[in-house]
């Protein structure tokens, strides 16, 4: 059959940028070579894109005034420097019945850490909402343990 005509199509490329948004704004040196870079990706994919004048490219920078406290991460808070494993959002937050699971939470990234966030959640909005007696347990006539309550005595 005959080929479509060829046409400008939309693409959308998300580069795993370094988390750098919570410093100094990415430089146009900076992106300048990040565009390259994925252009020789691209190419050597066996795909060639012309990019239009209207190409829109969101920085880290930019990803961290949209998402304060990320760093300008994608997925999540930048993780920087050692111990920031250690300081992962855990299963309870301090707004009372609002509960974390996903691959930003503790224990970690990866889908069988983050299934096993999601049962630590869970745990943890169960203790917290456990069932509780409504009123305190009583005998009354008629119940099982005791006699019921038209052959009690009278009199």
């Amino acid at each position: 059959g005959a080929r479509a005509p060829a046409r400008p199509e939309r693409v959308q490329i998300i580069v795993n940028a370094p988390p750098t948004g919570d410093g100094p704004d990415t430089s146009q040196e900076e992106i300048a070579t990040w565009t390259r870079r994925m252009l020789e990706g691209v190419s050597q994919a066996g795909l060639s894109l012309d990019l239009a004048p209207s190409t829109v490219m969101t920085t880290p920078h930019a990803f961290e005034a949209l998402c304060p406290s990320t760093g300008g991460a994608l997925y999540g808070r930048a993780s920087h420097g050692w111990a920031a494993s250690f300081r992962r959002q855990g299963s309870r937050t301090r707004i009372p019945g609002l509960y974390c699971a996903g691959g930003s939470t503790h224990p970690g990234a990866g889908v069988p850490m983050a299934a096993l966030s999601g049962r630590l959640a869970v745990d943890c909005l169960l203790r917290d909402h456990a069932s509780t007696f409504v009123s305190m347990p009583r005998a009354m006539p008629g119940g099982m343990s005791t006699r019921p309550a038209r052959t009690a005595p009278t009199g």
